[in-house]
């Protein structure tokens, strides 16, 4: 007899079916705890959950794949996430020079451009998937409307962090391709002692040292003060930026506008100048004749600002390979961009009353607007040029104080278009990513000031052996005492006197 097999069909069927059930139908869990498809009065409590995981995405990417049985994916995606933060907090951590320096490459600007793009999407799709995987089946058409319309606004809000990393990034682009000479970081006229030595690796080794064999770097900041009704632009404010490269110590010379007897260097020789022409207008000379410049002048990005630049470095006897020229008409949407500029008035200021009502700046500290800060920077009423040279020196660093990462951040869009309208300079791109990690330096460092007035010097027959003399001594002894060892006077005032520490009081 042949012996018979037990009937178990009916219950392996079902055996069969469970076990194909749990192999393809993982991913259905989240949908069917709540009570299986078909259900129309669980189906939205599991729609609930399927938005809250996919708004969770972002953050914990994988956690709707894991709900959904998607173990795999889940897993990956989770463990993708937690080695990019890792990493980035590593690198942030050990290589924030170097982040920011790279944040005025043009090149790696439009990298982080792109990239921010496509995180968006990124996080756009995964949001979107994982509502997909955990979507409950049967449900009405007005909950799938809802639910397709919560993913959308999710999505919406997701992206615009990245979004605006890239329009930062375009922004930053633009400022420097619209701001700064693309060239090699060497200076346009080193001819007669006015240019000067620049970093061996500007902009090529940012974690080297940059300014290795680079004592000092001098950079010429100018303010142009063209007017309606007056021709040309007259750089009414001179000052040289002396910045030691390993301490960020910096002292600031500043020459009178009113200056005579000018010696315009023309980088190899001295030019024919009037006797009784002013140093401030020496840029509307070397714009209208750009044949003036040795060299080919043509070739300048401004023959203006480099005539004046060759010409103050001669008489500071000092390179100078760099300027950076400021049109005062901008100063005030500057100053309106970052919130106003809080300085210490020590005594009245006489303003017109067109610009500010109430005629006069009154002593005390307190924060200025633009308008009040440009005027400020430029009444002459009741005081002299050189008072308001010192007023505008401290408008300045107080300014370049006082806007900080998160202020600049608030108003960065404006503040590019009016950079790009209001700064000339012939700065070259290559050496930016140097000149960040000097300026984390200056920020914390002395601020020394030394003005060329009288009776330091007499701007109607100045005395340009002793200024010389005058500057390379505040240079040399800007970090200790004044007084030389030599025992040499100098032939001014200012050899025998420390000088003074620059404050946010304007006096």
């Amino acid at each position: 007899m042949r012996d018979e097999e037990p009937d178990r069909g009916p219950a392996d069927g079902r055996d069969r079916r469970g076990a194909a059930d749990r192999r393809s139908g993982r991913h259905r869990r989240g949908r069917d705890r709540h009570g299986g498809r078909g259900r129309g009065g669980t189906a939205p409590f599991a729609l609930a959950e399927a938005l809250l995981m996919a708004s969770l995405s972002p953050v914990l990417p994988g956690l709707a794949h894991l709900r959904a049985g998607r173990v795999r994916l889940g897993g990956a995606l989770l463990g993708a996430q937690a080695a990019l933060l890792t990493c980035a907090a590593l690198a942030f951590a050990q290589l924030r020079p170097l982040f920011l320096q790279l944040s005025v490459r043009p090149g790696w600007l439009t990298a982080l451009t792109a990239c921010s793009v496509v995180l968006a999407a990124l996080w756009a799709l995964l949001i979107v998937h994982s509502y997909l995987v955990l979507l409950p089946d049967g449900l009405a058409p007005l909950w799938r409307l809802a639910g397709g319309t919560t993913v959308s606004v999710l999505c919406l809000l997701v992206i615009v962090p990245p979004l605006t990393v890239a329009h930062y990034g375009h922004l930053q682009r633009e400022l420097v391709d619209g701001v700064f000479a693309d060239g090699p970081a060497t200076p346009a006229a080193q001819a007669g002692g006015t240019g000067g030595p620049v970093p061996a690796g500007s902009g090529e080794s940012p974690a080297g040292d940059p300014w290795a064999g680079v004592p000092r770097l001098n950079v010429l900041l100018l303010g142009g003060d063209a007017d309606v009704g007056r021709p040309g632009v007259r750089t009414d404010s001179m000052t040289l930026a002396s910045v030691d490269t390993a301490t960020g110590d910096t002292v600031l010379l500043s020459l009178p506008r009113n200056l005579q007897h000018v010696p315009v260097w023309s980088g190899e020789e001295r030019l024919p100048y009037p006797a009784d022409g002013l140093l401030n207008a020496v840029y509307g000379e070397g714009a209208a004749h750009p044949g003036l410049l040795a060299g080919d002048g043509r070739a300048v990005r401004d023959p203006g600002a480099e005539l004046l630049k060759r010409t103050v470095g001669h008489i500071l006897g000092m390179p100078v390979p760099y300027y950076v020229m400021v049109d005062m008409r901008s100063f005030r949407q500057i100053v309106d961009a970052v919130g106003g500029v809080r300085v210490c008035v020590a005594e009245p200021v006489p303003v017109p009353r067109s610009q500010v009502p109430a005629g006069v700046l009154a002593p005390g500290c307190r924060t200025l607007t633009g308008r009040e800060a440009l005027w400020f920077g430029r009444s002459r009423t009741g005081s002299s040029d050189y008072v308001r040279m010192g007023r505008q020196k401290c408008l300045l660093w107080a300014l370049a104080r006082q806007a900080g990462p998160l202020t600049v951040l608030r108003s960065f869009q404006r503040l590019t278009e009016v950079f790009k309208e209001s700064v000339g300079t012939d700065v070259p791109q290559r050496l930016l990513p140097a000149l960040v990690g000097l300026a984390a330096k200056i920020r914390d460092a002395d601020v020394r000031s030394l003005q060329f007035v009288p009776p330091v010097v007499s701007p109607a027959s100045p005395d340009y052996a002793a200024i010389r003399r005058t500057a390379a001594r505040a240079v040399r002894d800007a970090a200790g005492p004044a007084a030389s060892p030599d025992g040499s006077s100098g032939g001014a005032a200012a050899d025998a006197r420390p000088l003074p520490v620059l404050t946010d009081r304007c006096g």
